[in-house]
């Protein structure tokens, strides 16, 4: 932990739903069922935006749509290494889903979109 990355993640990757059509028993993500791709990250954690409820209504949905970007140094996490989809969680608990991964010099810059605990 840093005075500039002064949280800590963990990354895990959802497993794939194989099965088509509709499923009696699908909540969204199984945190049970993700297979781990990081974890002891240095990280900040920032607030980019918050709007109306999330569109499909899910039970692992937040009750407010809310954007974030999380930073994570270069050097940290190999470039590429987190995806779109892959589910971040931080030290205090709080899970967020990346939509929208991106590698720059400085490392990874995840827009994410919170999930509800």
């Amino acid at each position: 932990m840093s005075f500039v990355y002064p949280r800590t993640v963990a990354v895990t990757r959802p497993a794939s739903d194989v099965a088509v059509g509709y499923q009696p028993n699908y909540s969204g993500l199984n945190p049970a069922a993700e297979t781990a791709v990081a974890s002891g990250l240095p990280a900040s954690i920032q607030l980019k935006k918050e709007r109306g409820k999330p569109d499909p209504g899910l039970p692992s949905d937040a009750a407010a749509k809310s954007f974030w970007t999380v930073f994570i140094p270069r050097g940290s996490a190999a470039l590429g290494l987190i995806q779109a989809n892959d589910v971040v969680t931080d030290d205090l608990g709080v899970r967020y889903q990346v939509t929208a991964p991106y590698c720059n010099s400085l490392g990874h810059a995840l827009l994410v979109e919170r999930l509800e605990p």
